[in-house]
Formats: structure tokens, C-alpha cells, sequence
């Protein structure tokens, strides 16, 4: 991943008129959760860009509304990642003893980034460029949960 210390102002005409303001988000968030029973994670590319929101949001910052559903795989790059310690709320997963590591990870297919726990890991054995796999259920329930926990592949 490039940082880059700059900004980037863009001169022009933005016509926010235009743009429907009021979005229902709970009808994406059911769609979205809905595919989770199936283990499918799906998104929204927008039109606009073709950047692909995973989980879905009504709006694009590139001022366009993604409205093409699509499927995204359940592998991921990690692109961020932290674990508690002793400090932190006991620190431990509850029965294993281990740190609790959350990692920010970027779906195969998509464009932003969402959370996941990655189950089984030794902190030592993370980094930022690994892959993961998304631990399904066996009966997904369409919650968030069920693609709360991953593993490192």
C-alpha cells in the first residue's frame, strides 16, 4: 500500500442537486445479511467509479449510488490489524488463553475494508499483506457474526 503526504484539490462544478440525499439503509444491510446464510458476501459496485463496497453503503464518495449488486470471495489481504493484552478486557479469547487479533481485511473483489477476528493466531504470526479465509458457520444465521471470524491462509 503507497501513502502519499499530499493533497489533491480538484476544481470544478459539483451538482449536489442532483443527488438524492435520502437513502434506506436498512434495505442493503438486509440484502447483505440475507446472502450471508447462503455464505456468499455480496457488495455494491458503483457506477460512477466501479468501486465495489463491502459491506454495501447507499452512496459513493465519488458522489455516485452503487446500485449492482455483486459477489465477492471470502478471502481477504489484511490490511491493518491490532490484539489485545493482558490490559485490555481480560485479553484473552474466552477458554484459549490467547491474545484476541482483530484485523481490518480487504475482501478478494472489493474496495473498502470491514473487521474480522482471526481465530487460532499468534500475534507474532500476523502481518500487514496476509491472507485470510472467512470461518463459516456451519448453519450461518445472516448476522454480521457469521463473517466475524476468520483464518489465516
Amino acid at each position: 500500500m503507497e501513502y502519499k503526504e499530499e493533497t489533491t484539490s480538484i476544481q470544478g462544478t459539483w451538482p449536489l442537486e442532483q443527488w438524492r440525499w435520502k437513502h434506506e439503509t436498512s434495505v442493503l444491510a438486509k440484502k447483505f445479511l440475507e446472502a450471508l446464510k447462503d455464505k456468499k458476501i455480496i457488495g455494491l459496485k458503483c457506477p460512477g467509479c466501479g468501486l465495489v463496497y463491502v459491506p454495501p453503503k447507499p452512496y459513493c464518495r465519488c458522489l455516485s449510488i452503487p446500485d449492482e449488486w455483486v459477489e465477492v470471495k471470502d478471502t481477504a489481504v489484511i490490511t491493518t490489524y491490532t490484539f489485545t493484552g493482558s490490559w485490555s478486557f481480560g485479553g484473552r479469547l474466552e477458554g484459549t488463553g490467547a491474545p484476541l487479533v482483530i484485523a481490518g481485511v480487504m475482501y478478494d473483489g472489493s474496495d473498502t475494508q470491514t473487521l474480522a477476528i482471526l481465530d487460532g493466531v499468534d500475534p507474532d504470526d500476523v502481518a500487514v499483506g496476509k491472507r485470510t479465509r472467512v470461518k463459516w458457520p456451519e448453519n450461518p444465521q445472516g448476522g454480521i457474526n457469521d463473517i466475524m471470524h476468520s483464518e489465516l491462509i
